[in-house]
Formats: structure tokens, sequence, C-alpha cells
């Protein structure tokens, strides 16, 4: 029987009893540190699986090795887990093909957006300690950060973490994209959208905003006293032993970090520079696929915020009329084929990748590569089908007849733009105005209402009509983030 190697006294019994009724984070963490000691087991250790699983590799490689041909993508870390077990662990292709240094699931990507999900985990901390209100409005954790005090609307916390405080996202907005390479404060990120009208009354829609978690960053910094970077590092990387994440500065040294490509006319060439100050606690984070998958982990697990806290990252928001949405705090939550689905998409200038934690079956699939436009959601989701056992997805293109067609041609608000659906050769084709995804996106019809691009079926648009079955809106879902279009009169 094992026993503690001392006795406890009054004096420990009583400080026991004031420390069990802490905030559970802190607790866990402690404990869990006695553990270590105890009995030496890694904290957030992933094991993996000792079973045959030579069959079931050889169906990962075929879906991964099938989409980088057709892609190309120069390469690919993937880990799929289960539970503490580790069910697949693999690099694919070139981390830096110059140098003809090969992908291992260690190698280190910019992962883009899958940074809302700490920084959505860093305000949860500050929540639990009593340092942020998720209802107050979020300037009153802004007071005092920019030396010119703009003013800013009445948005609360809670509605910039669900995408629904209407705030402009700065990085599609004209000339945001020309200066990119310019390093910069996170005062300075600000000044680009701090003066630009809401796109709606907050609460009342959802529209994706980088925007909004780079003022959650900021949020974090005033109420903290440190900056985003060192408080993620002190909070979460180095309690966790996330060994391969960090703020991606660009001047650090960081091992295994892969080289971003971009294809120009069939061949890959280095994207163009962004300086990762400028995205800042929207998507400045660098990973490795088992970071990920364990911090997935421990997330889940309440071993960054208590079980409370992450039940509230994980509820879909809602709305001022009551209807809710596909998001929680820096979460998108969906469902595939019936299965409870949370996690994220993250691109950056050379990189994609994808994260997912399927909840019943405690499944984790991460997706990372160094291809921009990269199939990662793609790979991801064929990983899922075959590893909960659904069946593959059928892809129609059903020709509807002109009259049908004429229905849906009109002027869709999503709230940073307005798109234009039009008929093109025999099919419906979106038109978007927006910096770096503008352009014109043919819709596939797939029957009931729901249309996916040719850009790949991860963009699904499904119309609603109204009672005369005449479309007046649509929701698109791109990568398991949805948002709502408003019919309206034009372009203005």
């Amino acid at each position: 029987m094992f026993r503690w190697p001392f006795t406890l006294s009054e004096s420990h019994v009583e400080r026991w009893v004031e420390f069990r009724d802490r905030p559970s984070r802190i607790r866990r963490l402690a404990i869990f540190g006695v553990v270590l000691l105890g009995v030496g087991v890694g904290y957030g250790l992933l094991t993996r699986d000792d079973g045959d699983r030579a069959p079931f590799n050889a169906q990962i490689d075929r879906i991964v090795e099938s989409a980088m041909d057709d892609g190309p993508i120069a390469g690919v870390s993937v880990v799929i887990t289960r539970g503490f077990r580790i069910l697949h662990a693999e690099g694919y292709g070139y981390a830096d093909i110059e140098n003809r240094i090969e992908a291992t699931s260690e190698t280190v990507y910019k992962v883009g957006s899958i940074t809302k999900q700490f920084t959505a985990a860093a305000v949860m901390q500050q929540v639990e300690e009593g340092n942020i209100d998720l209802d107050e409005p979020a300037r009153t954790y802004l007071d005092g950060y920019f030396p010119d005090e703009p003013v800013f609307p009445e948005y609360t916390v809670r509605q910039l973490l669900h995408h629904t405080a209407g705030v402009r996202d700065y990085t599609i907005l004209e000339g945001a994209w020309e200066v990119v390479g310019l390093e910069m404060t996170p005062r300075e990120v600000v000044t680009y959208f701090q003066d630009e009208p809401l796109d709606f009354q907050p609460g009342s829609r959802f529209s994706y905003s980088n925007s909004g978690y780079v003022l959650l960053g900021t949020a974090l910094e005033n109420v903290t006293g440190r900056p985003y970077g060192g408080l993620l590092n002190a909070e979460i990387f180095v309690p966790q032993q996330l060994e391969s994440t960090a703020y991606c500065d660009d001047r650090r040294l960081i091992p295994n970090r892969a080289a971003g490509y971009e294809l120009v006319d069939g061949d890959f060439q280095h994207a163009r520079f962004a300086s990762m100050s400028q995205i800042y606690s929207a998507g400045a984070i660098c990973s490795s696929a088992v970071d990920l998958a364990r911090w997935s982990r421990a997330l889940s697990r309440g071993d960054i915020i208590s079980d409370d806290g992450y039940e509230e990252m994980i509820t879909r928001g809602t709305l001022n009329d009551g209807g809710t949405i596909e998001y929680g705090f820096g979460l998108a939550v969906s469902y595939l084929d019936g299965h409870h689905r949370v996690g994220h998409v993250g691109g950056f200038l050379g990189f994609m990748s994808q994260i997912a934690h399927y909840q019943e079956e405690d499944v984790t699939i991460v997706v990372l590569t160094n291809t921009e436009g990269s199939a990662a959601a793609n790979i991801e989701r064929e990983i899922a089908q075959m590893v909960l056992g659904l069946d593959e997805r059928t892809v129609l293109d059903v020709r509807l007849e002109a009259d049908e067609l004429a229905k849906y041609v009109g002027f869709y608000d999503i709230g940073p733009t307005v798109v234009e659906v039009v008929v093109g050769d025999g099919r419906l084709v979106a038109r978007v105005d927006i910096p770096r995804l503008r352009g014109e996106y043919t819709l596939q019809y797939q029957g009931d209402q729901t249309f996916i691009t040719d850009a790949g079926s991860q963009v699904v648009v499904t119309f609603d009509t109204d009672e005369n079955g005449d479309p007046d809106g649509f929701s698109l879902r791109n990568r398991g983030i949805v948002m709502a279009g408003v019919r309206v009169a034009g372009p203005g």
C-alpha cells in the first residue's frame, strides 16, 4: 500500500481545505505536480498505441498522399489520437524543400487562426480568476491601453469571443495587405480598424473577425500587465509542456520550423512574407501536430480551465433574437454526420491547418500543411470519415432549369461585404469582392437548397426561403465556420 512519507498535522489539513476551495485550474496543476513527483508520470503525455496499426496507417497514408499529389502540397503532418493513445503520428513530404528537410509529426508550422482557441482559453483563465467579466463591455478592459483612448462601442467580451460584436475584420480592408510585411505593435494594428463603423448591431449577427481577437489580446495585456506571448507561455505552454508551441516571433529561432510555400503555375515558391506581429492574438502561434493534439486533450479534460469553463467555450453563441450560431469561444461547434465536432481551421501565408475533436469518441485529428490554399480541412474530413466509420460523401453537380436559377440571383450581405449571385454557364456563380478572396466561385447544386463551391466541398452554401419559396438569405459554412447572408436590394 502506498503511504505518504510524512504525517499530516492539523495545520496541514487546514491548509489543504483552504487550497481545495481554490479555482480548479490552479488546484489541478498543483495536485498533478504531486503525482509527477510520486509516480513519475509525464504531464499531458500521449502514448503510442502498441497494437498492429499497419493497415490503419496505410489507409491514412493513401488519403494524405492522394491529397498531396492533387495539390500539390509541399509537406503535411498528421496526428490522430483517441484518449491518451496516439493512433497515428507521421510527416509527409518536405518541411523545407530547398534543404530537403522532411516533415515529421514534430515539424513546427504557423497555425493561423487555431491561435484563437488559445486566446479564448487565456481569457477564460482571467474570467475564472475574477479579472474579466464576459458580459461587461470590452472597453472596460481596454481603458488606459491606447494612448489616444479611442472610443470603443458597447460590445461585450462575450460578443468578441463569439464574433458577434460587428467589429470590421481589418484583414479585408483595402490596403491592409500592402503593408503586411511591416512589424507593428498591437496598438498600431488596432489603428487599422478602430475608426471603422460596425458591420451590424452587436449581438445581431455572426461575422468572423480577426479584429475582435486582436482586441481580446490587448485586453489580456491590459488586465495582466504581461505581453500576450509571455502570458501564454507562462500560463499555458510551459505548464502543459507544449515545447514546440510559441508565439511565432519572426526573429526568434524556432527549432523544426517549416518554410511556407505557394504555387505559381504549378511550381512551389516561397510564400510572401508577412509579419506575425500584424496577426497577433488572432493568428500568430506556431505549433506542431503532436503539441496541438496534446493541447486539445488538456483543454477538453479541464487542465487549462475548469470543466464548466470548457463547456462555455464549446457552447454555441446566442444572438439577440434567440438564434444560435455554430461557434463558441475560439472554436467552431458543429456535427459531422451526427458526430459532435469542435475545432478550427487556420490559414496564413504559406500555411493551412485543421484541428478537430470528436467528443463522444474522444478522437482528435490534427492536419498541418505548409502550402497556401492546401486542402488541410479536406484531409481531416476524409480521415474522420474513415476513423469514425462514416460513408464517403457524394459530391453532385445537379443542373437546374433557368427559371430555378433565376430565383437565387441577387445580392446577399454577409457583414464585411455583399456577395453578388449571378448565372454563368448554366450554374450559379458567387462574386466576392474581398482582398485575398476576390473572385468568382461556381456553385454546384447538391439538392435541398444546398450548393458547394468548385474551390472545394468544404465551402457549403445553403439558401433559406420565405413563405413563397423564394431565397431570402443563406448560410455559408466554410471548414466548420458558419456565416449568414441576408438578401438585400443592391451592393451598397
